[in-house]
């Protein structure tokens, strides 16, 4: 649930910064704001950095598995033979 609310997080971000970036700022000369547009995309962009570099997936040992031979005796041929298979995970 966690890994859900982080890439939607780091998505609402991006898209801000993108959106506030892409306003037309130096139009008012008077309201100069080209710096703070900056310094808020280059925020948004290393908090976005940092939330996903901590999202990491969980590591899952792989289960190995193989087809043992079930062995049974048999009076008329006098030996082992293999009547079937069983799939044995360790």
């Amino acid at each position: 649930m966690f890994r859900k609310f982080a890439i939607a997080a780091v998505t609402i971000a991006t898209v801000a910064t993108t959106a506030v970036a892409l306003t037309p700022s130096e139009a008012h000369a008077r309201n100069n704001r080209a710096g703070a547009v900056a310094a808020g995309a280059i925020l948004g962009l290393a908090a976005g950095a940092i939330i996903g570099s901590k999202v990491q997936p969980r590591y899952h040992a792989p289960v190995r598995c193989r087809n043992q031979p079930i062995r049974r005796w048999n009076a008329y041929y006098r030996q082992y033979v293999v009547v079937g298979y069983r799939q044995v995970c360790y």
